[in-house]
């Protein structure tokens, strides 16, 4: 059974509205298990013989209009003279028995006329119930919806975010590169492959005459933030006495004297009595009210919802009476809550708020005290912050200027091994020119003999050429 089959039994039944029926909007009925059997049964029992038509209802408003329409007593008067009239003796027993028929139809009438106002009762009860579910079951829907809504808000929210952080990481990458390229360029900076002018090789004035320039900066900025105006009293004040006053522990003081410090543990100890008097009262007090405010609203939703009668829901006699016996406890024992809280707790809660009034003045002092201690520190931290900042850039220049001493130390002692073995190889060329001087001597030594032993070849030659011409001769 559903939708259609409805549109159907009451398209049968001659149901005529202004607009046509939808099938799809009268599915919500069918949705619950325990209301379909009862639908169900109602589509099957509803046929055009057992349903009032229009005429009927317009013949029973003239019977009411012309005042001829007969119930109760006047109804069973018409039944009496009925049956009193009746002529025929043969029918006469079945009158009597008519007439028993009539005083037990009389009596089942009656029992069923109050059984239907019980059931009306109950009804009404049920309707009231049915209405509560209709409005925890449209707020568990806008809840869902809500939770729906603020879902897609944190999905684009979460989209938003990891755009932004992708941003984030394409600019980081874009500085992680040139931190790169930059280290790459003091490597080869340093590396001596190229001439280039060192910071040893510039002029350090200008960075003397910054940094002073920023030490006497600081120290103004030092004498204007805590030299004068309302900061010289907390610094003088943490000079003289102790700044800081802790409820926790109350030995972390600074020493001063004697009446004072017995009046400054008077009212810390003080402080902490009250707080450990009134601290379970002032949160059993929130959480009543809270309770209160819960149970309040559930009475009025309650309320509201038992008065309003605008859905009809039908269901089984049994069901009924345990919604409606469930609904009358839950009932009573909010209001029995509500009485306690409303006759007891909050009494005594106000009456306990009321004296804890008191120790609020000086928790605001004390928290007066700690603000303005706390801002004197964070403009402490701010002259910190600009002194390590200055720090930092003296330490930057200090490894710079060991980098490039470490540089040219090294450059240097290339320098020397340079030279050293310069002077090497000049050694071994003095030593080899030596050799060559040496083997050149004894080269002409030979040469010489060479020419002795030829010219001595060539006379003893010519000595034999003549001696051969003689010989000829002779």
């Amino acid at each position: 059974m559903s939708g259609a089959a409805l549109c159907a039994v009451l398209t049968e039944l001659g149901f005529d509205g202004e607009d046509p029926l939808d099938a799809d909007a009268l599915e919500w009925p069918f949705q619950y298990e325990e209301a379909r059997p009862l639908l169900a049964w109602i589509c099957s029992c509803l046929r055009p013989s057992n349903v009032l038509s229009p005429s009927h209802l317009s013949q029973y408003e003239q019977l009411v209009e012309e005042g001829r329409l007969l119930e109760g007593e006047d109804l069973d008067s018409a039944f009496d003279s009925i049956s009193a009239f009746s002529s025929k003796k043969d029918n006469q027993e079945a009158v009597f028995e008519a007439e028993e028929t009539i005083l037990d139809i009389r009596e089942a009438k009656v029992a069923y006329r109050a059984e239907v106002f019980e059931l009306q009762k109950q009804l009404a009860r049920q309707q009231a119930q049915f209405d509560l579910l209709s409005g925890q079951a449209s707020s568990l829907i806008q809840g869902r919806r809500a939770r729906v809504s603020a879902m897609s808000t944190v999905n684009v929210q979460l989209i938003s975010l990891d755009e932004i952080l992708s941003s984030r990481n394409i600019e980081m990458n874009a500085v992680l590169g040139r931190i790169a390229a930059t280290t790459q360029e003091l490597a080869h900076y340093h590396s001596g492959d190229e001439d280039s002018i060192y910071l040893a090789y510039s002029d350090f004035n200008p960075y003397v005459i910054g940094d002073l320039a920023c030490t006497k900066e600081l120290n103004r900025w030092f004498s204007k933030q805590f030299e004068k105006g309302p900061f010289r009293l907390v610094a003088e004040e943490g000079k003289s006495k102790c700044s800081w006053v802790s409820l926790d522990d109350i030995t972390n003081c600074l020493a001063r004297g004697d009446s004072e410090k017995s009046h400054h543990h008077q009212r810390v100890a003080e402080l902490q009595r009250l707080r450990s008097i009134f601290a379970t009262s002032e949160r059993q007090w929130v959480e009543a009210q809270v309770e209160n405010a819960k149970q309040q609203a559930i009475l009025s939703i309650l309320k509201s919802q038992v008065s309003s009668d605008e859905a009809h829901i039908h269901r089984d006699i049994h069901s009924l009476r345990r919604k409606s016996s469930e609904l009358a406890g839950e009932l009573s024992t909010l209001s029995q809550k509500v009485q306690a809280f409303v006759s007891e707790t909050i009494p005594c809660l106000c009456s306990e708020l009321a004296q804890l009034q008191g120790t609020y003045i000086l928790q605001g002092d004390y928290d007066l005290k700690v603000m303005r201690q706390e801002y004197y520190i964070n403009r402490q931290k701010t002259f910190i912050n600009h002194l390590v900042n200055q720090l930092s850039k003296h330490q930057f220049l200090k490894i710079a200027c060991q980098l490039e001493r470490k540089h040219i130390a090294s450059a240097y002692s290339l320098l020397r091994v340079i030279e050293s073995e310069l002077q090497s190889y000049l050694t071994a060329v003095n030593t080899r020119l030596g050799h060559y001087n040496s083997l050149f001597i004894h080269v002409s030594c030979y040469f010489q003999y060479l020419y002795m032993y030829l010219y001595m070849f060539h006379a003893i030659f010519s000595i034999y050429t003549c001696f051969m011409l003689f010989s000829a001769y002779i």
